[in-house]
């Protein structure tokens, strides 16, 4: 069958339905837009895939989707050398129930009289340790374990500056998070240490003098994400949960512009190729609208499904672009 226009099918609708009345005319658009989301969605064209790149921050299991996003072909990350690692897709439920096992290093902070670079007076221990300095790596979870009564009083924080807020700094938040009163069962500050994060230095919020300094050293990338969702329809849902920027890229399948948009002598890909699907799934649309007998309905979509095995052969099987990724060309139904 020849391609259409906009117009043509909407002629086409019309008589095979034998109806002109205004309400069923005013609702042909709607019978258009419901046929080709059908079709766009039970066949993968790859004249209707695309690549974008986009970005999730540090901490956001989140990442949006194109506003023409269909259904996905693939998601990678990419990382700091340009590799890319491929993510699986799995049901939101599964990525909601997905807890990857927690590991952190751990370290003992007691309170003491001591000596170091900002003079005498309390100091924060380290694992027995008057103020050393740390080397703490990138990507790796820290557990600062401020339990022991001595902390009452000391929370530790960081900042990129010597002495923190004592000598003009800010607290540096990036990656931290704080449970429990310092000097109390359970208490601790942790730090998931963010790619690129400066050199740091901990310190008491209540008392100068007492800290020392933390250098981040780069390390393995192990904290990207292995699996995605999709969440909604114009979000993707992440695990494990980013620990640093992430670049993404996406080879996805588009929602193309309806043939409602082109209008009058306007056509489509699908409209032009894949003319007989697109009609008989408008038919059936019709014929549902009308209230037609079921037998009637059955008709039409049987021509409906015909048509659309042979576009699911044309888009799943012969296009060379798609070789790699079945392997085998698909046969026809014998």
């Amino acid at each position: 069958m020849a391609g259409f226009t906009y117009n043509e099918l909407t002629s086409a609708i019309q008589n095979y339905m034998d109806n002109t009345e205004t309400t069923f005319t005013n609702t042909i658009p709607t019978f258009i837009q419901q046929a080709e989301e059908k079709i766009l969605k039970s066949v993968e064209l790859s004249v209707f895939r695309k690549n974008v790149t986009g970005t999730a921050s540090s901490g956001n299991t989140y990442l949006a989707t194109p506003t023409d996003f269909l259904s996905p072909f693939s998601l990678a990350v990419i990382d700091s050398s340009k590799n890319y690692s491929y993510l699986l897709l799995k049901h939101t439920s599964w990525i909601r129930d997905y807890t990857p096992a927690e590991t952190y290093i751990n370290f003992t902070v007691t309170v003491a009289s001591g000596e170091n670079t900002y003079g005498s007076g309390n100091k924060y221990y380290i694992d027995g340790e008057n103020s050393p300095t740390l080397n703490l790596i990138e990507g790796q979870t820290y557990r600062f374990d401020q339990s022991d009564s001595t902390n009452l009083n000391h929370p530790l924080r960081f900042s990129t500056t010597g002495n923190g807020t004592w000598a003009g700094g800010t607290e540096y938040t990036t990656g931290v998070t704080t449970v429990g009163t310092p000097g109390s069962a359970g208490a601790y500050t942790q730090i998931v240490v963010a790619r690129g994060a400066p050199t740091l230095h901990y310190y008491c919020t209540n008392h100068s003098g007492m800290g020392g300094q933390a250098n981040t050293l780069e390390g393995a990338e192990t904290d990207l994400p292995l699996f995605y969702a999709i969440f909604d329809d114009n979000t993707f849902i992440l695990a494990p949960t980013p620990q640093t920027d992430l670049t993404f890229e996406l080879h996805y399948f588009y929602r193309p512009a309806s043939l409602v948009d082109a209008g009058g002598t306007g056509s489509t890909w699908l409209s032009t190729n894949a003319s007989n699907v697109l009609l008989y799934g408008c038919l059936v649309e019709a014929a549902i609208f009308m209230k037609l007998p079921p037998s009637d309905i059955q008709t039409y979509d049987i021509k409906y499904q015909e048509g659309l095995q042979r576009l699911k052969l044309l888009g799943e099987s012969k296009e060379e672009r798609d070789g790699a990724r079945y392997d085998n060309l698909r046969l026809p139904p014998q």
